[in-house]
Order: C-alpha cells, then structure tokens, then sequence
C-alpha cells in the first residue's frame, strides 16, 4: 500500500485508463483526485472520476450499438482479500450521460444516476481464474423519447459469477408520452438471465389501472447479433357497462371508442435489430359495445393484427363481427373488413349487415373515427316488405314483397344524415294498413279524402312501391311512399297512385324496435338512449 501511495494518484489514474482501454473503451479516462489508506486499513480509498469517452469506440467490442459518453465519480474502496482485488464504493457514485444511445434509442437521464453495490456490499471482486459483480444502478427518471416512453423510478440490478448473468429491473412507474397515450401508466418488473456467450433470456410482468391490465412479458437478446424480441401478453380485460370505458386502460383508444363494454385481450411484440426497434400487436374483442362519434356498435367480435404500435396502423384486410351497427339505421349481422393508416383513417373495403330479412353492404370508404366525416353509400337487397314493417309496429300495418336500393349516409361530426335513401320493389306485393283503433288523424267521415285513403289501404295490392327516407338521424325523418296498384274491393279494383308522405323521428321507432334481433332490454335501452315507447 506505501508503495501505491508513494506513486501517487496519477499513476493510478494513468494504470486504470489503460486498463478500460483495453477492454475497448479505447477513449476512456480515469482521474485519481483523491488518496488516502481507508478506515479500519480495508485498503486505498480513491476519489475518481472515470469518463467513458465516446461510447460508439466500445460498441464493436461489446456487440451493442451505442453512442455518447457516460461520466462516474466518487470514491472508492479497493482493498484485497484471499489473493482476490475487491472494490467496494464508499456510498453511490453518482453517474450521468451525454448524448445516449443504445441499439438506435435514445436514452435521457434528466436527474442522473447513481451506481450502488448491492446491499451495501462489494461492488466487484476479481481473481484470476473468477470475476464477481454485485452492482445496482438507480436513476429517478429515464426518458426514451423516440419511443416516447418515461420511466420513474428505475432500479436495474447487474450480478455476475462465474460465466452466468443475471439482470434485474424494476420501474415504478412507466408512462407513454404520446398524447393521448396508448396505454395507461405500469408498474413493470423484469429479469434478464445469460449463461456463458448465449443470448439473454428475458421475462417478467407489467400491471397498471389498480390491476385491471395484467400483461406478462418474455423475451431474448442477443448480445452478439445484436438482435432481441419482447412479447407483452395481457390477460382479459373486463369492462363493465356503464363504467369508465376503454379510458381506464387506453386513453388513445378511448377517443376512438366510448361508453365502451366487453372484454379485450392482446399482445404486443418488440423486436430490435441493428436496423433500430419495430413493433406490431394483435388485438382481441369480444362481445364490444361503445360509440365511435355518431355511430354506435354492440356485439363486436373478431381478432386484429397490428403491424406497428406507435403509431398504430392496422393492415388492411382485417375481419370484425359486429352484432349491431347504428349508423341512423339499426343493421345486425355484419361483417367488416378494414384497415388503419399512418394518416389515421380507417379504410373500409367490405362492410355487410342482414337487415329486415335482406342484407346491406357498403361501397368501400374511408374516413376519420375521431372526426368523421364523409358519405357511406348502403345498398339494400332482398329486404322483405313484411320484416321492415315488422321493425316499424304499426298497429293494423302489414305487407309483402322484395324491396332493393341504395341509403346514402352522410357522416359529418357529431351527425349522422339520411340522403336521398331510396328502396324500391322488385316486383308487385301487397300494403295493407287496418287497424283495430286507427289513430284520430286518419278518422274521417265516409267519402273524405282520408276515408277513401283508408279504404284504399286495407288490402292495396301494389304493382310497384318506392319509399324514400331522408333526414338526420337522431332528429326529424321523412318518409315518402308511392304506390301504384288497385284495392279489389275498392271501386271495383279501380288502378290508383298513392302518395304518401310522413315524417317524424321514424329512426327512433326502428330503435325501439330492435328487440326483433333478440337484443336484450338494457343493451336496446343504452343504445337508444331511451327507454319511452310509442303506442
């Protein structure tokens, strides 16, 4: 020991900057500042600072793409014991980093850091034949802005013996910057575990929203190849009607999808390579209810891919069940085939519902979820006259034949607007309208205008029939018929045109009406927003 501290701390200095050059650190510097025997003569307390020096020197030598430089100082403890070096820091050391990256990341220590040997302990101990590590590294916070992530808290505990290693970290708190984020606060937990030169093998858990969102995590790295995978699984979430909705897991996903109930599960996969980091994901849905602006959906269904995370894009082709689809009509059944872009827009390529005993299937389109906006062009084919006035319920009013058109649907904002809807027959049918108590503004004496209407109606057989529906759904609908046909009891079957014209919040009949699909009460009620029937 004199005869280190005779000479003195620049030697030392110069002897342990070589040795980190040596290691591939090929611009490191070490500084003795201080030198003084330890208390108790465990051996030479040093005060250092130790400067990495550009970190893209080391990086071939340690098979991890890095850059910028890392600074540590404060005092150490070095000492021998059984023939082995031992380094023992005299409290932490605290560290900080300039210009970080690793494996094309960005890494920001805005507080620092500080190094720490575990459990007050040895920080190293070094024999010829065996080299032991013992070291923790604690930071306040670390940013990672290209993938805009922030970590609190972080704890990463690095041990070594023998030709085994093993990493262990823990992160408070990590929050997605992204504004509204993806995924709500978690609280992670991760081991990393690497036998002699083999790749790390990696596993651990993530749990945020009081424990509602339980994701379990595996992974590995390869240091040499530079190449590593993490799987993110999480366990079904369970939303609840008339709870916070997706905003209780996925702010992001809530402004795409409110009031939202079922249960949701996934996946999320990162992978590295020397190129920098990919994502991509797969969503599953069961039994989804909500609303995305002035459409509202139940009974969504289906298993989605994701190609990237951040920014979100879905691959076209897509497949969604949608057991009910309000879009101002109440269609069932549906299939949806789709994508989302980088731009944010949902492209839609097939889109099918069964509707009053036919089907409906949308042109391809494109639109905004946040801020629809655009016409969807419906195509109605073999609807039955029968099963759409059956969705009506008029009292006394009854009908047959096929019905075929087109319903344009104009999606603008907040509102949803019929445009020209337009159903036609596909050949002669029947219209009749008898009720048992006709309500009083189609009372009229015998011979009235009304009167004679009325007895047109009660067994009208139609040659051909169009209806046309405008108006926002929601709010006022009108409704015109035209009829051109005969009543054979009627001025012995003499032929007649019927026009007619009715409008009124016609949508909310057909929503109250839905119970025909076998929908449940309490789903009819909170879709509709009403629970008030007409009579």
């Amino acid at each position: 020991l004199g005869g280190v501290i005779l000479a003195g701390p620049a030697l030392i200095g110069a002897t342990a900057t070589e040795a980190l050059r040596g290691t591939g650190f090929t611009g490191a510097a070490v500084t003795v500042t201080g030198l003084r025997i330890a208390d108790g003569w465990q051996g030479l307390r040093l005060e250092i600072t130790g400067d990495s020096g550009p970190l893209e020197a080391a990086a071939m030598a340690l098979d991890l793409p890095m850059s910028g430089r890392l600074i540590l100082s404060g005092a150490l403890v070095v000492g021998t014991d059984g023939g082995a070096v031992t380094v023992t820091p005299d409290g932490c050391l605290p560290a900080k980093a300039e210009g970080l990256t690793v494996s094309g990341q960005r890494l920001d220590l805005p507080q620092g850091a500080t190094l720490c040997a575990v459990q007050k302990g040895e920080l190293l101990r070094w024999a010829p034949d065996s080299m032991t590590v013992a070291a923790e590294l604690q930071a306040p916070r670390l940013d990672v802005p290209t993938s805009s992530l922030g970590a609190e808290q972080v704890v990463l505990r690095l041990g070594q013996e023998g030709t085994g290693r093993r990493a262990d970290a823990t992160v408070a708190r990590l929050t997605n910057t992204a504004k509204p984020a993806p995924v709500v606060p978690l609280a992670v937990t991760m081991q990393a575990v690497q036998v002699g030169e083999g790749p790390w093998t990696i596993d651990g858990t993530a749990k945020g929203a009081n424990g509602l969102l339980a994701v379990s995590l595996n992974g590995t790295y390869d240091q040499i190849a530079g190449t590593g995978r993490l799987e993110a699984v999480a366990k079904p979430i369970h939303l609840a009607e008339n709870g916070p909705g997706l905003a209780v897991v996925s702010p992001l996903g809530a402004t795409f999808l409110e009031k939202a109930s079922g249960t949701l599960s996934g996946k999320a996969t990162l992978s590295l390579t020397p190129k920098g980091l990919t994502t991509a994901g797969q969503a599953v849905v069961k039994g989804l209810a909500g609303a995305a602006g002035p459409v509202t959906v139940a009974g969504v269904s289906g298993t989605v891919a994701l190609s990237s995370l951040s920014p979100s894009v879905i691959p076209v082709g897509q497949k969604l069940s949608i057991g009910l689809l309000d879009v101002g009509i109440p269609l069932t059944d549906g299939t949806l085939l789709f994508g989302y872009g980088r731009d944010g827009r949902l492209d839609v390529d097939r889109a099918e519902w069964r509707w009053a005993g036919g089907t409906l299937h949308a042109d391809p389109f494109e639109l905004s979820p946040d801020k629809p906006k655009g016409t969807v062009t419906l195509h109605a084919a073999g609807i039955d006259a029968a099963k759409l006035l059956e969705l009506i319920a008029v009292d006394g009013l009854e009908a047959s034949g096929k019905l075929a058109g087109t319903l344009p649907v104009v999606l603008a904002g907040d509102t949803v607007t019929l445009n020209g809807g337009v159903l036609e027959s596909a050949g002669p049918g029947t219209l009749r309208y008898d009720p048992a108590q006709p309500p009083s503004g189609l009372k009229g004496e015998e011979g009235s205008p009304t009167a004679m209407l009325m007895g047109a109606l009660t067994d009208f057989h139609y040659e051909t029939l169009r209806i046309t529906i405008d108006g926002q759904a929601g709010g006022e609908l009108s409704a015109g018929f035209s009829l051109r046909g005969a009543n054979p009891s009627f001025y012995d079957g003499y032929p007649v045109a019927l026009n007619l014209k009715l409008s009124g919040a016609l949508d909310r009949i057909l929503r109250q009406n839905l119970d025909v699909y076998r929908i449940p009460d309490t789903l009819r009620e909170r879709m509709t927003g009403s629970d008030q029937k007409d009579h």
